[in-house]
């Protein structure tokens, strides 16, 4: 196989080196952020609450409001993250990348956070309110609704995430289409099959017991399924 122009074999010590400092770079402006943003969490947690969930806070531990408060600062420091994580990932894999393959990683990075972001904001501003207002109403004329904070705040954490990354399909069918690995027409002919698929993977990876999330997810990716087909045409 051919090198790529430019790129110098190192000894796997200096590599590792590398990785390590580019790490550093990463995970100190994370631990600063997330001291910041602990700073006026509590803020930040009552406007996630009074959007998401209709009824009042209640903690079951001492410690259970700090730890909610440190694992949303957390998340939100990842977040703010990202751009600085893909930047230092690109740099450290970069000198063995194609040119090519250079201009691809860069076309497709701004998409992927801008779709993540898409997906995470759908989460917070449509699925969340409707999955909390519908359990909560369904269950209040037999008893009082008392959320644990922790447990919500995982909750709504994991169904964020879990947008953000279902809204990674088109790129990673994309990329599938362009290196070869899925031909369009293939994937027309088994369009049956993909829908099953794709409805099977929603109800697996959503955590909701009323299926309102994963109806919705399962739209959204049979959405993003159909937009992949009509945007690899002109990708």
């Amino acid at each position: 196989m051919n090198s790529v122009p430019g790129d110098k074999e190192l000894p796997l010590g200096e590599h590792i080196l590398e990785l390590r400092s580019r790490m550093l770079v990463v995970a100190i402006p994370i631990i600063l952020i997330t001291a910041i943003v602990f700073i006026y969490s509590g803020e930040l947690l009552k406007m996630i609450w009074n959007n998401a969930i209709p009824v009042p806070m209640t903690i079951y531990s001492p410690m259970e409001l700090i730890v909610t408060r440190f694992k949303l600062s957390l998340a939100a420091a990842l977040f703010i993250g990202i751009p600085l994580l893909v930047y230092e990932a690109f740099m450290f894999i970069g000198k063995g990348l194609y040119p090519n393959e250079k201009k691809f990683f860069i076309k497709v990075v701004p998409f992927s956070f801008l779709l993540f972001t898409f997906g995470a904001f759908l989460a917070y501003f449509l699925v969340l309110p409707i999955i909390f207002n519908y359990t909560i109403f369904y269950s209040s004329d037999v008893a009082d609704p008392q959320v644990s904070v922790i447990r919500t705040i995982d909750t709504i954490i994991t169904l964020i995430l879990g947008f953000g990354l279902v809204f990674q399909f088109p790129l990673l069918l994309i990329s599938a289409f362009k290196m070869g690995i899925l031909k369009t027409g293939f994937i027309k002919g088994k369009r049956k099959f993909i829908y099953g698929a794709l409805i099977a993977f929603a109800f697996f990876i959503t955590p909701d017991t009323t299926a309102i999330s994963e109806l919705i997810v399962a739209f959204v990716l049979l959405i993003l399924f159909e937009s992949s087909l009509i945007i690899a045409r002109y990708f």
